[in-house]
């Protein structure tokens, strides 16, 4: 893979970065470095580091949800994508929980759910979907990550709904019972690769490794192997399409959710759009796009859209081939 190139921006750029809610500039000999989680298909070299809060972010090239923030003492914050001071926020000002307890009460959460008696064959045998209603599958990407991602199965099930979580699988071990909740209540979980690399800049056998390795962790985490990949950023070229052996799901409507991290905007993006077969791009490591679901999924239970996972909106649509690309599952 290409080494991301350090950019060094002047004090002139600083005002108009930050009003964009970018960081300055890296500092020398720091190594790789990222200001805000990286969009879906952003170029790695378009992010840059946080030095105007004393430390930057390393691994970008490892994507979105990978990367981890290193202060001015050179310390690691073992929780991917957070800063410590995002730890200690309220969750008020964040919406998000905070720190190392949030996450506990996340977790909390998904055993609780998990004690209800529900199986997941009751819950099948309960879920009634008409091929002749209006379907859109909601998917999230680059967790798992408890906080939020119990607070949408909360939303969901209070709905009736399902969604499709494109997991990242060296995160899946850390959010077990968040994983054993998500397979337990029918929720579908794909594959986004096992480190969130960027396969389009990998060989062969590379590209294998992070798809089989993300198979296989997600299967021990939540005991279910997944059929769909979701490919980092939607970057593919020839290399990509021949080794990877799973249909490959794209979506139609991106909320720039990791930009704006404004859960109204979110929901403007997703209503304003929103027809019958879309697939729906969000992501479950940001509290503003957690609130952002317990608005949608409401008013789109309102407007007669039955929320369904990719794989169940498929099987009436024309279904699914490995190796494919799906982009929506139109009438």
């Amino acid at each position: 893979m290409n080494q991301t190139k350090k950019k060094i921006i002047r004090p002139t750029a600083l005002a108009f970065l930050l009003a964009l809610g970018l960081s300055a500039a890296m500092p020398a000999g720091a190594g790789t470095a990222y200001a805000q989680p990286v969009q879906e298909g952003q170029p790695a070299g378009e992010a840059s580091g946080d030095t105007a809060q004393g430390g930057y972010w390393m691994n970008l090239e490892e994507g979105p949800g990978v990367a981890q923030w290193v202060d001015e003492n050179g310390q690691v914050t073992e929780e991917p994508g957070v800063k410590p001071e995002e730890e200690s926020q309220p969750a008020a000002e964040t919406g998000e929980p905070a720190g190392e307890e949030a996450a506990e009460g996340g977790e909390a959460a998904g055993e609780e759910a998990a004690e209800t008696g529900e199986t997941a064959g009751e819950e099948a045998a309960g879920r009634v979907i008409d091929p002749a209603r209006p379907m859109v599958a909601l998917t999230f990407d680059d967790g798992p990550y408890a906080p939020v991602g119990n607070q949408i199965m909360d939303c969901l099930a209070e709905y009736g709904g399902k969604a499709t979580f494109f997991v990242v699988g060296n995160r899946c071990a850390s959010y077990g019972e968040e994983m054993r909740r998500m397979a337990a209540e029918g929720h579908e979980i794909g594959n986004h690769t096992y480190e969130h690399r960027y396969l389009d800049k990998l060989g062969a056998a590379d590209i294998q490794y992070q798809i089989n390795k993300g198979n296989e962790a997600i299967a021990a985490a939540s005991g279910v192997s997944p059929t769909l990949v979701r490919l980092p950023g939607g970057r593919k070229n020839d290399t990509v399409m021949a080794n990877v052996p799973m249909p490959m799901i794209m979506w139609t409507i991106d909320t720039l959710d990791w930009k704006t991290k404004n859960a109204q905007n979110t929901v403007d993006t997703v209503l304003n759009q929103v027809r019958d077969g879309d697939i729906v791009l969000m992501h479950e490591l940001y509290g503003a796009s957690g609130q952002a679901a317990l608005q949608l999924i409401p008013e789109l239970t309102r407007r007669g859209y039955q929320l369904v996972t990719v794989s169940e909106m498929a099987q009436y649509r024309g279904g699914l081939q490995p190796g494919q690309i799906y982009y929506s599952f139109r009438p």
